[in-house]
């Protein structure tokens, strides 16, 4: 995708910089050698391919929002606990007098919420691609209407029988998800974290719960470091924000070690802050995405590893 959006030929030089789960840096050896014999050549619909690795490293994820936020706070960053979510996973790892220590990753991602909420309805499998776009459309108050895309039935009413069995599934699936979620959290953090700041894509999912249950602990939180997002990766919102943090780090430190005075900003004007319910700066050319409502309601009555040189 990135030869033809780019207009490169078959033959390319990459610089390569991989963002994997803190449990899972420490195969970064393996990775490089399987890469290396993929790279020799590999088919594509454009032709056979032919890669050459300039530079390869793995960081863990978060690392570009981190390297992004002690850039803007002018290297003084409180003692922090950064917590990434993503579809397989969930990590954190404290950021202490500057310094990364190791991290921890759990299976918190959104495939543990997926996995709940198909075991508690009937005709879905997790394999289904279409069940997480429909979990995050139909929104904290798990949309009946919308969660009938997911039914295999064909008579209208079984359909709308459907819907309303998964929304009340979904609500559950949902609860119990940030309940294991908020006890994994209080397990990991430190007694001096003085702030966390959330990134990964299903962050965003439970961003009320975690908006109001560390309000009530006195802590601050900050979404996705407030990093603006290019136009070219705009098509994945918040998933981007780490990577595109991670690339400008990459190049703002090539740009130093050679000496190379940038004229213009490494891209082009943003589409606009990540999106969520505040910290929102959008330019005024830019229409702005609705936003799923996230907001909790009642449970119905009828339910019963970081690398330290990263």
């Amino acid at each position: 995708m990135a030869k033809e959006k780019l207009g490169l030929g078959n033959n390319v030089s990459v610089y390569l910089n991989i963002l994997l789960p803190p449990g899972e840096t420490e195969d970064k050896a393996q990775l490089e050698s399987r890469l290396k014999e993929v790279f020799t050549g590999f088919e594509t619909p454009a032709g056979k391919m032919r890669v050459k690795m300039a530079y390869y490293n793995v960081a863990s994820e978060g690392s570009g929002i981190f390297f992004y936020r002690r850039r803007t706070l002018g290297g003084s960053i409180p003692t922090s606990m950064f917590v990434m979510v993503g579809y397989r996973n969930a990590s954190v790892f404290l950021v202490r007098d500057g310094f990364l220590n190791r991290g921890i990753t759990s299976d918190l991602g959104m495939s543990w919420l997926v996995s709940n909420f198909v075991s508690k309805v009937s005709g879905l499998s997790p394999d289904n691609t279409d069940i997480v776009g429909a979990i995050v459309e139909a929104g904290v108050n798990c949309d009946a209407q919308v969660l009938q895309k997911l039914s295999r039935k064909r008579n209208s009413s079984e359909i709308k029988a459907d819907g309303e069995s998964m929304s009340k599934a979904l609500l559950l699936a949902r609860d119990e998800y940030w309940r294991a979620a908020a006890r994994w959290l209080r397990s990991v953090i430190e007694d001096d974290v003085r702030e966390l700041v959330f990134c990964g894509g299903t962050a965003d999912y439970i961003r009320s719960e975690v908006d109001t249950y560390f309000q009530k602990q006195d802590i601050p939180v900050s979404w996705h470091a407030n990093i603006p997002i290019p136009d070219i990766a705009s098509s994945l919102g918040n998933r981007m924000a780490d990577v595109v943090a991670l690339h400008e780090h990459m190049v703002l430190e090539f740009d130093r070690a050679t000496g190379h005075e940038r004229s213009q900003p490494l891209f082009g004007t943003p589409t606009g802050k990540p999106t969520g319910t505040t910290d929102i700066k959008v330019n005024a050319s830019t229409p702005v995405k609705k936003v799923p409502n996230y907001t909790p309601r009642e449970v119905p009555k009828e339910f019963l590893s970081m690398s330290d040189k990263a």
